[in-house]
């Protein structure tokens, strides 16, 4: 073989290889804000500025929510309960409230917890692996 063919061979070896990514299970391994996740066994790291997380993953998630439904069963462990009457004000006590009844309540959740080191999550790529979304939180399944 000649030098320019020996060359050829050499520089084609040296070659980026394409890489195809696909959704993968990672493992945090630093927790947000500047998040980074472990892919591929520890051979890749994303770093923050090429993810995006879903938004019910942060701690600051919130969420309005209107409630109703019925109460099949209600004890109520009652110590007292102040009343204003002549002469004064003075308790009473009620002893156990017992009970059904319906009940509708509105309010806001909103998330205190986060993904913290050694979570494992979701990740799938935009094309070429230039970005990644975080989509969700997983657990091992225990044989």
């Amino acid at each position: 073989m000649n030098y320019q063919t020996e060359m050829v061979k050499m520089m084609k070896q040296r070659e980026n290889k394409e890489v195809e990514f696909e959704p993968c299970i990672g493992r945090v391994i630093k927790a947000p804000p500047e998040i980074e996740i472990s892919i591929y066994d520890g051979q890749v790291i994303l770093l923050p500025h090429k993810l995006y997380m879903n938004d019910r993953l942060y701690n600051d998630y919130t969420r309005e929510f209107d409630i109703e439904g019925d109460i099949t069963e209600i004890t109520i462990e009652s110590t007292s309960s102040s009343v204003e009457a002549s002469p004064g004000p003075h308790k009473h006590k009620h002893g156990t409230i017992e009970g059904t009844g319906k009940y509708k309540a509105v309010g806001t959740i909103i998330n205190t917890d986060t993904l913290i080191v050694g979570d494992y999550v979701k990740v799938v790529p935009t094309e070429k692996g230039q970005k990644w979304f975080i989509d969700s939180k997983y657990r091992k399944v225990k044989p």
